[in-house]
């Protein structure tokens, strides 16, 4: 597949799944300030799973925001509504194929609008991972006041919760470029929080929490079974935050199932 603006392939050049033999995309959506391409650590672990899930043919995507990653020129948006307009206007022009929408802490309010919208479409998608994040109309994990602190004091909170390598931890360029798009996508969140969408998804929802988040505890998963007409399964997984790059293989075998069966449980 060719880059898109919104959406593109985290596949090395030339070597895309987008073949015959791909059926599964999985779709990704950074957390508040991450990038699309977080996600290429987990570029191996699918291709170790892949003909071990039923259908077998996986592709990895992810989505960068404006004002982030290679995108990082243009101004960040602040409502998450336009931002999944833009997303599943990109995603229903593809090839009609089993997709899987994952969406981390502030993605999975991204991830959830723009299954929504697909759905609507007739294209819905097989199943809405979220991960580290309350259902839409709880409060954020971070609220919308720490968008106005003091740039010292939020780089700190970041680096903290483990979303920046601590080796650019103290790059100054790095900081300036990331905090305007932190910034930008705590804003989104609460409006979208402060604003819930009306009526329900018709998708099976997998929830993973980790169970050392500072942010999310681990007993909000079924806040998410108000949101779906679907099933809703939650994995409480060791970790914290940012779990889903402690042990992604695990995640990514659940999430690559095929059906999804109500209920809770741990995952490792």
């Amino acid at each position: 597949m060719e880059p898109r603006e919104w959406v593109r392939s985290l596949e090395p050049r030339g070597v895309s799944a987008r073949s015959d033999r791909a059926r599964t995309l999985v779709i990704c959506f950074p957390h508040s300030g991450g990038w699309a391409e977080s996600f290429s650590t987990w570029r191996e672990h699918i291709r170790r799973l892949d003909g071990d899930v039923d259908p077998p043919g996986v592709e990895l995507l992810a989505v960068q925001y404006p004002g982030h990653g290679d995108r990082i020129a243009e101004e960040p948006e602040t409502d998450v509504r336009v931002m999944a307009e833009a997303i599943s206007a990109e995603l229903a022009a593809l090839d009609p194929v089993r997709s899987l929408l994952f969406g981390h802490s502030f993605g999975a309010m991204v991830a959830y609008e723009t299954a929504r919208l697909l759905e609507r479409a007739g294209t819905a998608p097989a199943a809405l991972g979220v991960s580290g994040a309350r259902a839409p109309s709880a409060a954020p994990a971070v609220s919308h006041d720490v968008a106005a602190l003091p740039d010292e004091r939020l780089w700190r909170r970041v680096v903290e919760l483990g979303g920046v390598d601590p080796s650019l931890a103290e790059d100054p360029e790095l900081r300036e470029l990331l905090l305007s798009a932190l910034r930008a996508d705590i804003t989104a969140h609460g409006r979208y929080v402060s604003a819930p969408p009306v009526g329900r998804l018709g998708v099976d929802i997998r929830c993973y929490l980790g169970s050392e988040d500072p942010l999310v505890p681990g007993d909000v998963g079924p806040e998410w079974a108000a949101w779906t007409t679907g099933s809703l399964a939650t994995r409480v997984r060791r970790g914290g935050h940012f779990h889903l790059f402690e042990n992604p293989r695990d995640l990514l075998a659940d999430l690559l199932r095929e059906r999804v069966g109500a209920g809770s449980g741990a995952a490792a």
